[in-house]
């Protein structure tokens, strides 16, 4: 059969024709992998595959729809966060419009954690709970009439009338190393662009090498999600991949939990050495589960940069989030990284549920203190099904208000949420001088300055210029970012 994959255009391409700089740099620096593997799992089962990234090709949905039209497809499988739901929605309407007898198949994040609410829609015939790489699988032979709708696994059904059905959970398989390789080729590699300042050698190509995080912070929705990991062989091996038939040069490994312990790690650094693999990658970490060891064992084996998840400078913020760190552990493990030559990176959220004026001026300064090479600073939402969020439906008049609901790409950049004794324009200023502060000082400067040895270096700086005047300033120097809806 002919299965057409779709990650959907975004909400502000869907309203007027373009996105901000940091919008551009969030959703097209990395091809949608969850898509690409199961488009690979169906190929290796014989299907015939197209799969289309409307939101890195500036498409919007008459585009996208066209594209469905011209490659007649017996399946359509649209793939959604929560924060991209709504340009899901509006897409799955104008297919079923376009090519009304073609089952629309929902898959992703947000049809697995809201499945009613996502079902709701009368544009979607079937959603996927969970990993779909196996449950496409048995959706195509249900719609080929070899499999009753009932012994397929991990689905929703939508009824005419509006209700639902579920089937039985599937489980997740234990071994990732059994699935193949993500069909990278079947989309176009140079519509992904990274973000500048992190960009080390071209091609750059993401992976992921692991799924979920046992981990619990309040604020996201994968916490406590437990962890299951690819063996690092089949790891080094799909990085050969990449370099022998991508020509890639520089890895972004985008799990939410690559540093889960040093044994994982140090097993993953020992096979890329003893292969030799000519490749530079970048990973994050846990700032309780890296130590000097492990760091100079990942710059030996060709990491260049390690990125934090800290998101606050403040110990009774960090406890009520359950980040299970403290400023003390956060500091040392910049500082090794900082020793070890990886640029560390870190993550700072503000607008916290017990966040106050103080507490945000705190982790400013904190992170000034410490020997980081870049931050990336948002804006607290709460985002539903998270523990933050219960917590404030339980007793959130203790700290604040919701000012918006909104759940789209903006979300995270927008205050929507706003403690006492803060208004929605001090969050903004306050996000705004984290970003001035941090980078216009001596130090930052002088780091990136001792990084640039190339004029390809001093050009992806230009690039970032108008990334960082929207973050400095709220506002672009360049107007580069309309789609061309093709």
């Amino acid at each position: 059969m002919r299965v057409f994959l779709v990650n959907p255009p975004l909400d502000a391409v869907l309203r007027n024709g373009h996105v901000s700089p940091v919008t551009a740099y969030l959703f097209y620096n990395s091809a949608p992998l969850g898509l690409l593997y199961i488009a690979a799992n169906l190929l290796r089962h014989g299907e015939q595959v197209q799969v289309v990234d409307a939101a890195a090709e500036h498409l919007n949905v008459v585009s996208t729809v066209q594209r469905a039209q011209r490659y007649g497809p017996d399946i359509i499988g649209i793939g959604a966060t929560t924060v991209i739901f709504q340009g899901a929605v509006e897409l799955a309407r104008a297919l079923r419009l376009a090519l009304p007898g073609v089952p629309l198949v929902l898959g992703g994040y947000h049809v697995t954690i809201f499945p009613e609410h996502a079902m709701k829609h009368a544009c979607f015939d079937v959603g996927v709970r969970g990993e779909g790489e196996y449950t496409m699988v048995d959706l195509v032979e249900h719609y080929k009439g070899r499999k009753p709708i009932e012994a397929v696994d991990g689905v929703v059904i939508r009824h005419p009338d509006g209700g639902v059905r579920f089937t039985r959970p599937r489980k997740n398989p234990p071994d990732l190393d059994h699935l193949p390789f993500p069909a990278r080729h079947l989309l176009p590699s140079n519509i992904y662009k990274p973000v500048p300042i992190d960009e080390h050698a071209m091609p750059k190509f993401a992976m992921i090498t692991s799924r979920g995080c046992p981990h619990h912070c309040v604020f996201c929705q994968k916490a406590g999600s437990g962890f299951r990991s690819h063996s690092p062989g089949r790891i080094v091996d799909e990085m050969e991949h990449l370099v022998r038939d991508f020509g890639v040069k520089d890895i972004a490994f985008v799990d939410s939990l690559f540093c889960m312990s040093k044994k994982r790690v140090m097993g993953i650094c020992d096979e890329i050495i003893r292969r030799r693999l000519p490749v530079s990658w970048t990973a994050s970490s846990r700032v309780e589960v890296v130590d000097r060891e492990l760091l100079h064992r990942m710059k030996e084996a060709g990491c260049w940069r390690t990125r934090f998840g800290i998101e606050s400078g403040c110990d009774r913020v960090l406890d009520f989030i359950s980040k299970g760190i403290t400023k003390d552990m956060i500091r040392n493990a910049v500082t090794w990284a900082d020793e070890a030559g990886l640029r560390p990176k870190a993550f700072f959220m503000i607008g916290h549920l017990v966040d106050d004026r103080d507490s945000i001026l705190e982790t400013i300064d904190f992170a000034r203190s410490i020997p980081l090479h870049d931050v990336t600073v948002q804006i607290n939402t709460l985002m539903p099904k998270t523990r933050q969020m219960a917590i404030w439906q339980e007793e959130g008049q203790k700290y604040g208000r919701v000012i918006s609901t909104s759940t789209d790409e903006t979300s995270f950049w927008e205050p929507t949420f706003v403690p006492w004794g803060l208004e929605p324009d001090d969050l903004i200023r306050l996000h705004r001088k984290f970003y001035r502060e941090f980078y216009f000082r001596p130090a930052t400067m002088a780091r990136h300055l001792g990084a640039i040895s190339s004029w390809r270096d001093v050009a992806k700086y230009y690039k970032a210029a108008n990334l960082f005047a929207f973050l400095f300033f709220n506002r672009e120097l360049f107007k580069g970012n309309s789609c061309s809806h093709q």
